[in-house]
């Protein structure tokens, strides 16, 4: 009796501790992600991120959920939403980092992982994940234009290579002396397992499995164009310390100060990122462990890095008549094996324990009862699970292509797996960056100066980019932006209609905090919450004229937002609802149905170059019956689906001027 109540103690240890997580455990990320990463793969974002939504349910998010829907907002391009979601992940790296330095040895490894199976132990974020995060959040400070912010986030990234390589010395040293109290030699020959995978060339050239290239040239080519060559020297020299004998980054080293754009020229670099990271199997292999009582066969479990299917970089982009070479700079795929190469001495330890600890269980339960030893038999098997969580939706490569280009909307051709695709991005400034993924079946542009709804997949040469509107904060001292997942800083290219001037007819002015009101506005007490008719000016810039109902626009009104859109008509519970015109600065424009400040009903979207949809939206999309004009006068006509045309429709060809026989 005692031999059974000891062996079910030991089992409900293993099944109940309180770092398990038994739902999590149990849980096969692995597999679950491969459902989002094939609708990022068709194109279809929105219910990628619903599957997201729909695997992570609760309030209790980890790491990985920031992870991964980040990653997808960011392929839409709505960079706010995605730069928002990956501080949450930043917040939780911090702590780790926090953590390691106040204790360290406190997460070198718990006691649940040497128990039961690495995956009960708290998931803080690969290596490389860690630091690439700071490189996407990088980035994406970029493209708001939140320059200060970028500068932030790669002084971050450097510290915290620094951090992480402070880590894996002490955890090396940890490991050593642990090591020295177990015998590692039962599971150290590990047969069955494809060790050579984690020791080709490419792995071994690898000064480690955290640092990455492109991160330091993205910082390189950031303070150069910014015009701090004293930085960018530093950011270019890590870059080639990593990439040794990489061509773009020795050219970009030795060009410090030169490449300086002409008169209507920018400096462009294009990130081209392809494929997906690998994903994580589990790999069991049974180890026979010597007890008094004889031999116990163990089932271990290890990591097993498998590629996902590769994507081709292309060798180059077209653009403005020229062509431009294509370099791969970072490898994900092979610093995941770098990385698992160097942590397999910590795996095979704390599998080394944990195998010691189970074939006790298993002794035990075997002379209780051959019914504790069938038991004990089951959850040594359905506990020993490798760990399976990584960052599923980073691209495997990312690489990179720079050009000096004019100024303007500039056409780019590249080589897919699809076959040639083509698309446009705008050219200002004194630098752009264009960033570009190829997921196999869909391509996603991200649109620098542009806001746009989503990134679609391949679409025909023709197309007319999405938008809506995300209505302004309550009290419209906030910025107001176009496209919920909109973006980037919008440069104007066509100008806006004239503001409204007040006239001396309006009223009394009004100072509030940083809003002014000129009119006939009562103030009601004690909330202040304003009503009446005339101009709300913000010192943002933003203004509006129209009516106030208690600090709510309410009937016809209209709302500028300087270097972005100009919005006249209906207004409702302090948005757009109703019927109204959206004037971009862009040149586009939007006349119809509003509901919530987004497109929907009936309307039509013009752009600036005279592509034209008239037809049905639903919630900022084109959804139902419509009609495509193209500039020469074709149009598809049929059934809309989620943005994009169906097979329910038909295309039509206007009639071409001759031009003329031969002679």
């Amino acid at each position: 009796m005692k031999q059974i109540s000891y062996t079910c103690a030991l089992l409900l240890l293993m099944l109940g501790l309180p770092s398990i997580g038994v739902a999590g455990m149990f849980r096969q990320y692995s597999d679950a992600l491969n459902e989002t990463v094939t609708l990022v793969k068709t194109g279809e974002l929105k219910q990628a991120v619903a599957k997201i939504e729909n695997f992570n349910e609760g309030n209790d998010k980890d790491i990985l959920y920031f992870f991964e829907k980040g990653e997808l907002l960011s392929l839409g391009s709505n960079f706010i939403s995605s730069r928002e979601t990956w501080m949450k992940s930043d917040e939780i790296i911090q702590a780790w980092e926090n953590e390691f330095r106040s204790n360290p040895s406190k997460i070198f490894g718990d006691i649940g992982s040497f128990l039961i199976s690495d995956k009960t132990r708290r998931y803080d974020g690969q290596d490389y994940e860690k630091v690439l995060l700071s490189t996407r959040l990088t980035m994406n400070h970029i493209m708001l234009g939140n320059f200060d912010h970028a500068r932030i986030e790669m002084k971050k990234t450097y510290e915290r290579e620094k951090l992480i390589e402070a880590f894996r010395e002490k955890e090396y040293d940890a490991l050593k002396v642990e090591s020295n109290k177990q015998d590692a030699g039962q599971a150290s020959n590990l047969e069955g397992y494809p060790m050579q995978e984690l020791d080709t060339p490419e792995v071994r050239e690898l000064k480690n499995g955290f640092q990455n290239a492109f991160a330091h040239y993205l910082a390189g080519y950031f303070f150069e164009v910014t015009d701090e060559p004293s930085l960018a020297e530093p950011g270019y020299r890590n870059a080639l310390q990593l990439a040794p004998g990489n061509t773009m980054i020795k050219t970009a080293l030795n060009e410090i100060g030169k490449r300086v754009p002409g008169l209507g020229e920018t400096d462009v670099l294009f990130v081209l990122e392809t494929g997906f990271a690998p994903r994580i199997d589990s790999l069991n292999i049974s180890i026979p462990i010597m007890r008094k009582g004889g031999i116990v066969i163990t089932p271990l479990s290890f990591p097993l890095l498998k590629v996902s299917e590769q994507v081709p970089v292309p060798s180059s982009l077209a653009v403005a008549g020229g062509r431009y070479p294509v370099e791969t700079l970072t490898n994900i795929d092979t610093m995941a094996r770098r990385l698992l190469k160097d942590q397999m001495p910590g795996i095979i330890l704390r599998t080394v324990i944990r195998a010691g600890l189970k074939s006790v269980v298993q002794e035990q339960a075997n002379k209780a009862h051959w019914v504790a030893g069938l038991v004990a038999n089951v959850v040594s098997a359905s506990t020993e699970q490798a760990d399976d969580r990584n960052w599923r939706t980073l691209p495997e490569r990312i690489s990179i292509a720079r050009a000096m280009l004019p100024q303007g909307r500039q056409v780019i051709e590249f080589q897919t797996p699809a076959g040639i695709y083509r698309t446009e991005a705008d050219v200002s400034g004194r630098f752009t960056i264009v960033p570009i993924r190829i997921t196999g079946n869909a391509v996603y542009v991200g649109q620098p100066n542009r806001a746009k709804d989503i990134s679609p997949g391949l679409l025909p040469d023709k197309m007319i980019p999405p938008g809506h509107l995300v209505p302004p904060a309550p009290d419209s001292s906030r910025s107001y932006v176009a496209a919920a997942s909109s973006v980037a800083p919008v440069v104007p290219v066509a100008p806006v209609a004239p503001a409204m001037q007040p006239t001396a007819d309006l009223g009394k002015r009004v100072q509030v905090g940083d809003t002014t009101y000129i009119g006939d506005f009562r103030f009601a007490q004690p909330s202040g919450l304003p009503s009446g008719k005339g101009v709300i000016e913000w010192q943002n810039g933003h203004r509006f004229e129209g009516q106030l109902v208690n600090g709510v626009k309410q009937g016809h009104g209209v709302f500028i937002a300087p270097g972005s859109f100009r919005y006249e008509g209906n207004w409702e519970s302090n948005k757009q609802n109703g019927k109204g015109k959206t004037i971009f600065d862009n040149g586009d424009v939007y006349e119809g149905e509003i509901l919530d400040g987004e497109f929907h009903g009936q309307g039509s979207y013009t752009t600036k170059d005279g592509y034209r949809y008239e037809g049905s939206w639903k919630k900022g999309v084109k959804e139902g019956p419509g009609k495509l004009i193209f500039p020469d006068g074709d149009f598809w006509e049929g059934i809309f689906s989620n943005d994009q045309r169906t097979a329910q429709g038909k295309m039509t060809f206007a009639p071409k001027p001759d031009i003329g026989a031969r002679q």
